[in-house]
């Protein structure tokens, strides 16, 4: 499979989303970790076969809905349904063969550092099937004949650049054929060249094998290449949705701070404190 260019306006290139056809479906989702409010009822859907982008402001809990989706982290109130299952009341056997359909991306690629990249890939088929070893070969060189890295089989990841340990362990979230693959925060310390070879990669894999992807990332410019949705979510709420032009173009605190990278505004410079005087000893009547 060859990357192709990236389209500049998905809209232009893809069917129209289907009401209905969400592969992820939350609805009031509230969360409250070390008595502080996460999530404040929130809903969103993952259109499927799509690219949805889950921006926002740093400890808003973008880290936190992936664990949510994928099981690891029961919410205090709402309802989650990835494929139509409702992952809040599902039994571990159930959660277990869910997770089995999700192709999981980490921020720092969580490459296993003993295995060369053909075991790294091979990793999850070894663990979960009985496949023959020829079979077990063609699939894990088919995944990386996808990003490019089929030369580099034997190569150890101490020996990767971080955009190609990036592209291996995307080989890998795809190596058992997903339906859904969750990339967090995917473009954290890439050059200029690897951050495209990962973008067409996202792209690529998503429109030529019907995968709905979430992608989780601050740099607005790279989504706005690749993304089909966006949800922008601050102080618990979604604050924004959308195509992320349209995002670009509407004028509101909002998508001005975070867009644009302003210091102050609706998510404000300064953590709450006490009184400054308080803190510093000061009292009332003294000099």
């Amino acid at each position: 499979m060859q990357p192709v260019p990236l389209n500049p306006d998905p809209r232009s290139a893809n069917a129209p989303v289907i009401p209905g056809s969400a592969f992820v479906e939350v609805r009031g989702l509230r969360t409250v970790l070390n008595g502080k409010l996460i999530f404040d009822g929130i809903d969103l859907d993952i259109a499927r076969g799509r690219i949805t982008a889950i921006m926002g402001p740093s400890g808003t809990g973008k880290t936190t809905l992936l664990r949510h989706i994928t099981g690891q982290l029961a919410p205090d109130a709402g309802e989650i349904r990835v494929d139509g299952a409702n992952v809040t009341t599902l039994r571990r056997v159930e959660l277990f063969a869910l997770r089995e359909k999700i192709g999981y991306l980490f921020q720092n690629s969580a490459l296993l550092t003993d295995f060369d990249v053909f075991e790294n890939v091979a990793f999850p088929l070894r663990q979960h099937l009985n496949l023959p070893e020829e079979l077990v070969r063609n699939i894990v060189l088919t995944r990386l004949q996808a990003v490019g890295l089929r030369g580099a089989a034997r190569l150890m990841p101490a020996e990767l650049s971080g955009g190609m340990a990036r592209r291996v362990a995307l080989a890998r979230a795809i190596v058992r054929d997903p339906s859904l693959i969750v990339y967090d925060e995917p473009f954290v310390g890439l050059d200029p060249i690897a951050l495209n070879q990962v973008l067409k990669l996202i792209r690529t894999l998503n429109d030529s094998l019907g995968i709905t992807s979430i992608l989780v990332a601050h740099e607005f410019a790279a989504v706005r290449r690749v993304a089909d949705q966006v949800y922008l979510i601050a102080g618990g709420k979604v604050v924004a949705s959308g195509h992320p032009d349209d995002l670009a173009a509407r004028d509101s605190p909002w998508t001005r701070q975070f867009f644009g990278g302003e210091a102050d505004g609706p998510v404000p410079f300064e953590y709450p404190a006490r009184d400054y005087a308080v803190d510093l000893g000061f009292r009332a009547g003294r000099a």
